[in-house]
């Protein structure tokens, strides 16, 4: 099948992005985030961002909605994603 070729490239694409973006935004902001050695530094990979978002669950009480697990810095990766990133994790 040619389906797989296909969702590799564009997750990688999705990936690369990613990493783009964010990397850009610290570089702006001149901010860093811990990398795997809790060291600051503005060149994280999109890997180990990903990593550190896995503990992270969306608990719905009744008609309530909230995100577990955000902790300030995991917050301010969201919000150097831009405002998609916001309101999927239900940030102001």
């Amino acid at each position: 099948m040619t389906i797989s070729p296909l969702i590799m490239a564009l997750t990688l694409l999705v990936y690369s992005l990613g990493q783009r973006q964010l990397r850009a935004q610290l570089a702006q902001a001149n901010d860093t985030v811990l990398d795997q050695k809790q060291h600051p530094t503005r060149t994280p990979t999109f890997r180990w961002i990903l990593q550190k978002f896995q503990a992270i669950h969306l608990v719905s009480i009744g008609s309530s909605q909230q995100v577990s697990n955000l902790s300030d810095e995991r917050c301010k990766i969201i919000r150097l994603m831009g405002f998609p990133a916001c309101r999927y994790y239900l940030l102001n």
